[in-house]
């Protein structure tokens, strides 16, 4: 008796392990979107003329004062030596070429692109919204809003990061 009941809970321990080994690859392949979301997610998109930022922010703003009305930016918008096309450009090529950056939103008529980096060892990614804007044939510039909407991070953080971003763009090697 106590043979059939150890093979019976054995049985049924075996068909519920499958069944989560299932689920679990169904999740994986894409599915299960109903049951627990997708992976996109609901980020709103960010406005620069109405954006609202301070110092006390936990993020990192580099914006002119012309674009961000509302904002206190903690530095200007850097200003790139080549025209706003060429620099959408290189924004795709390093999205697309870097594995720890993810295009999320990617606007080309409003020249405005969201990107999510996850860095090793980080449990959540951080958000990178970029604005190009074209100052003249030459020359263009871009507001880049770092910040990380889920979870702990701090203002360093996002300085290291957009920082990084900046000296790769403008390295003589690209």
């Amino acid at each position: 008796m106590l043979d059939r009941f150890r093979s019976i809970v054995v049985g049924l321990s075996m068909i519920v392990l499958l069944g989560l080994v299932g689920l679990y690859l169904f999740v994986q392949v894409g599915g299960g979107e109903e049951l627990f979301g997708d992976n996109e997610g609901s980020l709103p998109v960010v406005d620069f003329r109405t954006l609202e930022y301070s110092d006390a922010d936990n993020g990192y703003l580099l914006c002119s004062p012309e674009l961000c009305e509302k904002a206190q930016p903690d530095g200007p918008s850097p200003i790139f030596q080549m025209d706003a096309g060429r620099l959408r450009q290189l924004f795709a090529d390093f999205s697309d070429s870097n594995p720890t950056i993810k295009t999320f939103r990617f606007n080309l008529p409003a020249s405005q692109f969201d990107f999510t980096e996850r860095l090793p060892g980080e449990t959540f990614p951080a958000v990178v919204t970029v604005k190009i804007i074209s100052l003249d044939a030459y020359t263009s510039t871009a507001a880049i809003y770092s910040r990380q909407p889920i979870g702990d991070s701090n203002r360093s953080d996002h300085v290291e990061r957009v920082s990084r971003w900046i000296k790769i763009l403008t390295s003589p090697i690209r």
